[in-house]
């Protein structure tokens, strides 16, 4: 019945054919959230239960084409979701708990790239290369997840603040950890010698750095165009356009 649907507007990646698919995904993901409230479960387990039974490997009711064709959906919503995260860090809550949240991001990443490096490396022999990818991405957590529970139970208090301090470190650190591990695995694989350390440890941190200072630059070009005296209206949509386009630049 859906691939007839698809067929009859376009295929998967035609517009009437991700116009369906979106409408698909929004109804069928509500949906389960009926189920998961009645177990007393967040709606994003909702949500991700549904992507998976509605993916290509199980039920195929969205196809692989329109995920590959609308991979830049997942840019535009990473960069919504961390601009909220961003809009926790104040400096009065860092002062207060800025030094305790580092120390819980680096032991955290620390931890669970070490286990994963030695699960894959040692344990399972999946090569050097492999391992260090992986272990790399283990550093980093989910912010989406995070977020969406705590706007759904309207969680405040220290505990929220230092969780969120930490989701963003942690991707943070996860960043920086995949930029140089993408780099020694990229260098090990020409067969570089040491004398790259260079472009394999320090480049990524410099772009990482510039990266930030980027940022920076773009939040007080936010700043400087959405003043008070603007109506709110105009202030989300260049707060939207300046978000955009970072993310177009980052990406």
């Amino acid at each position: 019945m859906l691939d007839w649907l698809y067929n009859q507007n376009g295929g998967s990646t035609g517009v009437a054919g991700i116009l369906i698919s979106l409408s698909l995904m929004l109804i069928l993901g509500f949906l389960m959230t009926r189920l998961t409230k009645l177990l007393r479960l967040p709606n994003v387990t909702a949500y991700i239960v549904t992507g998976i039974l509605m993916g290509p490997y199980v039920l195929d009711v969205i196809p692989a084409p329109f995920i590959h064709g609308t991979e830049f959906l997942t840019d535009v919503a990473l960069a919504f979701i961390a601009f909220s995260v961003g809009e926790h860090f104040e400096l009065a809550k860092l002062r207060k708990s800025g030094g305790k949240s580092a120390v819980i991001t680096i032991f955290e990443a620390l931890t669970a790239s070490l286990l994963v490096f030695i699960l894959t490396y040692l344990v399972l022999d999946l090569g050097f290369v492999f391992s260090i990818v992986l272990a790399a991405l283990a550093a980093a957590t989910a912010p989406a997840s995070t977020m969406m529970t705590i706007r759904q139970t309207r969680a405040r208090g220290d505990y929220v603040d230092t969780l969120l301090q930490v989701v963003a470190m942690d991707d943070v650190a996860g960043l920086v950890a995949y930029s140089i591990a993408i780099a020694a695995a990229s260098s090990t694989l020409a067969g570089a010698s040491g004398g790259g350390t260079f472009q394999v440890v320090f480049l990524p941190l410099l772009i990482n750095l510039l990266l930030i200072v980027l940022g920076a630059g773009f939040a007080w070009l936010l700043k400087l165009m959405t003043p008070t005296s603007r109506t709110a209206d105009n202030r989300l949509i260049i707060a939207v356009a300046i978000l955009l386009l970072f993310s177009g630049v980052s990406a």
